[in-house]
């Protein structure tokens, strides 16, 4: 018994310990800790550049529930344009004061006034206080001085509401929201006339006066009672900017790729010279700056903006993005990969030289919308890049030079333009050869996973009772062409019903049948955290038949004469008389590119469904 009481005693004195070590455990811990936060703030820095101001949350809020124009779009609209011209304080008042419009002093900022409505000068951004007095010199108020004395706070209600109807509203629906209003205020000043002295306790007066009468509805509740349009937020307009020095440049780039809209990126790779006190170079991670999707024109508008952000040390990359095209982009390609490519078969629309010895080719094809066309697309240009021995870009078109040339002046590296990439071939046609690849690949996808309520895209579990709705087939049939159709990142099921009860909508079934079929058969998706199927289905067949303007609509990528053959070989399969179905021709397909012997292995392109892309229903992008 003493002997098992003295391990005890030693076992404690080893576990217990020390304030020392205690303290060291700390020490490491805190240090570990923010090391992991050092490593997780390591990564890429994104942003986006937009050219123009953007309407804030509350404006744009306020426009679609009430209808009216907001100060910040006529501040945006027409006090933009006239700042940016203005060239004297006099000048500017001027010109603000035609339109109703007061440019005022605040503390050490500036403020706009509105309709009686305050709003920060900062609202447009080339009208803040800072940036007007480095071009117009010391602030100078108006003839009339500040004018009265500001309200305080920015965001207080006009006593008067706004007489000009919000852009993108209908205006019968906007005569009926003013009226509205209208009655509401005088119903509120008379409830308020009732017992003033009562108004400090609202809770006193609803229980001697009676309960406030209630606010004017939205301007989207009275669209639904009237059967108008819900009001949609219309983008700001902003005066058509020109003047970037690469449009001819970036014009000759879309007339040789012809798509809809553009991205741009700009990634920096290389850290600036700065050093710490040992003279070693301080790690700064890269940057990311971006223009968002659209065309040439805007990306023409804000190119400028891009290179002051991004800086001289970032790469420039560009990526065509087209609903009518397919566009492939190989970048980094030597002059014998070239040669290689248009010897088999392949005619590029655009190829760029980088001046390094590097090129930038793009390929296009039509988009025919047929299912498993993004996957096929993704298939193609996977062959292509391992075929060629090219890495992988992740970008698309990178249109800048590596390195500048070696004949620049010295001295003259800080102020000489950005080198960007030259065109060798802008023809704008579309290939052939890689027409007939995605074919071939759209084949191969449809004979893997098949169409239909018996392929592996359409059907789930099976009921729990057994027995499946009438119409399960048309259900199934329509998800596994939505699904095989689908681009981008895998969607959310609630989003696919929503699309299959706008495609039995338009085929004629009603709302109570849609309701029904899809809270019989969504069950069998998996899914998470979905229990009441039935109000589940009712809430999907009401969105398809009242929602008509819903911008999920545009990632359907068949048209309704597409859904009726659909539905109609469906209900053909199930009849018992049904004739055999003929084999559909496959399309033909020379071949991968020739490649020598001794590069024959990179021709394997199929790959593993666990990556994302090849499982049907993973989450990966098509």
């Amino acid at each position: 018994m003493v002997r098992a009481e003295r391990v005890i005693e030693r076992l404690r004195a080893v576990s217990a310990p020390t304030p020392e070590a205690a303290r060291a455990r700390l020490v490491a811990a805190v240090s570990a800790r923010q090391a992991h936060r050092a490593a997780a703030s390591a990564p890429l820095l994104a942003r986006s550049v937009e050219p123009s101001d953007a309407l804030p949350a509350g404006a744009a809020r306020a426009e679609v529930y009430r209808g009216e124009e907001s100060a910040a779009r006529r501040v945006i609209e027409i006090a933009g344009p006239i700042v940016k011209r203005s060239r004297s304080w006099a000048d500017l008042h001027r010109n603000l004061a035609e339109h109703g419009i007061a440019y005022a002093a605040k503390g050490s900022g500036a403020v706009f006034i509105v309709d009686g409505i305050v709003l920060k000068a900062s609202t447009c951004r080339a009208a803040s206080r800072a940036k007007l007095e480095a071009r117009l010199r010391p602030f100078q108020p108006g003839p009339a001085g500040d004018g009265p004395p500001l309200p305080q706070g920015h965001h207080r209600a006009p006593a008067v509401p706004s007489p000009r109807a919000a852009p993108g509203i209908d205006p019968a629906l906007f005569a009926v929201a003013r009226q509205a209003q209208t009655a509401a205020g005088a119903a509120r000043e008379a409830y308020d006339a009732t017992y003033p002295e009562l108004n400090i306790a609202p809770l006193l007066k609803a229980a001697v006066v009676g309960p406030a009468p209630r606010a004017a509805p939205s301007a989207r509740t009275l669209a639904r009672r009237i059967g108008k349009p819900l009001p949609r937020l219309a983008p700001v307009r902003q005066p058509e900017a020109s003047g970037s020095n690469l449009s001819g440049l970036l014009a000759l780039y879309d007339a040789g790729m012809q798509a809809e809209r553009y991205r741009v990126v700009a990634e920096r790779t290389r850290s600036p010279a700065s050093s710490d006190q040992d003279g070693r170079h301080r790690p700064v991670p890269n940057r990311l700056v971006q223009l968002t999707p659209r065309p040439m024109v805007g990306i023409a508008a804000g190119w400028s903006a891009l290179e002051q952000a991004a800086g001289s040390d970032s790469a420039i990359y560009l990526t065509p993005i087209s609903d009518e095209r397919h566009h492939v982009v190989l970048s980094g390609l030597q002059i014998e990969d070239v040669g290689r490519l248009q010897a088999a078969g392949f005619a590029p629309t655009l190829v760029l030289d980088r001046r390094d010895g590097r090129h930038e080719v793009v390929l296009t094809a039509p988009n025919r919308n047929r299912p498993f066309e993004q996957a096929a697309l993704a298939e193609a240009r996977e062959h292509l890049r391992l075929s060629l021995g090219l890495g992988r870009t992740r970008f698309g078109l990178r249109i800048d030079a590596a390195e500048r040339p070696g004949t620049a002046l010295p001295g003259a590296e800080r102020h000489a333009p950005r080198i960007y990439a030259q065109i060798v071939t802008a023809t704008g046609m579309t290939c052939e050869r890689l027409g007939r690849l995605i074919s071939h690949f759209v084949a191969v996808f449809a004979r893997r996973f098949g169409l239909g309520p018996g392929s592996r895209l359409g059907r789930g579990a099976d009921p729990d009772d057994g027995t499946p709705h009438a119409d399960a087939a048309l259900y199934w049939a329509h998800r596994a062409d939505l699904l095989a159709r689908w681009q981008g990142r895998w969607p959310d099921p609630s989003r696919v019903d929503a699309l299959i009860a706008r495609r039995l909508r338009s085929t004629g079934h009603s709302e109570a049948a849609v309701a029904a079929l899809v809270t019989a058969c969504a069950p069998g998706v998996p899914r998470i955290g979905r229990r009441a199927w039935t109000g589940y289905g009712r809430r999907a067949a009401a969105h398809a038949f009242r929602d008509e303007a819903d911008s999920c609509w545009a990632f359907d990528r068949a048209t309704p004469a597409m859904w009726a053959e659909l539905e109609q070989a469906v209900k053909a399969r199930a009849r018992p008389d049904k004739p055999k179905p003929t084999p559909s021709p496959v399309p033909p397909f020379a071949g991968p590119v020739p490649l020598p012997p001794s590069e024959a292995r990179l021709g394997a392109t199929r790959r593993k469904a666990s990556n994302g892309r090849g499982d049907p229903e993973g989450p990966g992008e098509r």
